[in-house]
């Protein structure tokens, strides 16, 4: 049986990606400087106690693994400080021990553009978070070349259930005889989401295969406009209220909240599309990749009143 370490196990991705594994047969260990915090299917003995940040804890967590799966993020407005820090035991970690390191990517590094992006297109970020994240896969590309095995699986705003602060949770809110939705964006913009249950099983399904040293794959995701919704929830007769989120209450909030002021800065996702091409997972995986259609997703998510009154929605 095959053992991977999982930093950030407690996180959306981590979380999601140890049930995906699990369903295929890995035993799991996680990386955690509150053991106490633990998921209750994690046995003690494999939990470690430890600091992502310190190269000893790393280390001595990653004995005997076959994986490590980064799922580690510092918060919002400590990537400058933080980002590459954290990263950095981990990967020497993968080095020294020859493992394969999975490390979920997002759009960051790339400009918006009308077509999707494939996985040779050139980076080009357009923000200062987008250029950490550059430097970040730089960094994995050099592992790659120092003995680590490196898969990035590229994906966008997670959806999904038993979720924390993602942009779901921020924008849905279930109500007793609907569901109010504050909308991002207007009615033309394709926003890329990326269901967490599909990205991590097809993450499992990509490390069963005959993979390089390095290897980058767009996960395929969800584009998706406030019609597609609309149409999801009609066929779940759910009646939706819908409204624009209030991004005027962010602009304040960022004069004096450093957490917000990041938030900000990437409001243009919301605004301009940066869509992923996956056709390189569609292909490699075939048949066997695992797809849920939105109006599934929504049934997953909870996002579902008490009371089922209508399929009509009212637009505030």
């Amino acid at each position: 049986m095959k053992t991977a370490l999982i930093i950030g196990i407690n996180g959306n991705f981590g979380r999601h990606m140890a049930s995906a594994l699990r369903a295929q047969g890995w035993q799991i260990r996680a990386l955690m400087r509150t053991p106490s915090k633990a998921p209750d299917w994690l046995d003690v003995q494999s939990i470690i106690a430890g600091d992502a940040r310190d190269a000893s804890s790393v280390e001595r967590a990653a004995e005997g693994v076959d994986l490590l799966v980064y799922a580690a993020n510092p918060p919002y407005h400590r990537w400058h400080q933080d980002a590459m820090a954290m990263l950095e035991p981990a990967v020497q970690a993968a080095e020294t021990r020859k493992l394969q390191l999975l490390f979920p990517g997002n759009v960051y590094a790339y400009a918006p553009q009308t077509n999707p992006i494939d996985e040779g297109t050139t980076v080009n970020p357009p923000t200062d978070k987008g250029a950490i994240r550059v430097q970040m896969e730089a960094r994995l590309q050099q592992a790659a070349s120092r003995g680590a095995r490196v898969l990035i699986l590229r994906a966008g705003d997670f959806i999904g259930p038993d979720t924390e602060w993602t942009w779901l949770d921020l924008t849905a809110k279930v109500g007793a005889r609907a569901v109010q939705m504050r909308f991002p964006h207007n009615e033309e913009h394709h926003h890329y989401w990326s269901y967490l249950p599909d990205l991590c099983a097809n993450a499992a399904l990509l490390l069963k295969e005959p993979l390089g040293d390095f290897e980058v794959f767009h996960d395929p995701g969800l584009s998706l406009t406030r019609a597609d919704w609309r149409q999801a929830f009609a066929e779940r007769q759910i009646s939706v209220r819908e409204s624009s989120f209030p991004w005027w209450g962010l602009w304040l909030a960022r004069l004096a909240s450093p957490l917000m002021r990041e938030v900000w800065k990437m409001r243009y996702l919301w605004q301009q599309p940066v869509l992923m091409d996956g056709r390189r997972l569609i292909t490699t995986l075939g048949d066997r990749r695992q797809q849920t259609r939105l109006a599934d997703v929504i049934d997953q998510c909870g996002l579902r009143p008490n009371v089922v009154v209508s399929v009509a929605s009212e637009t505030h």
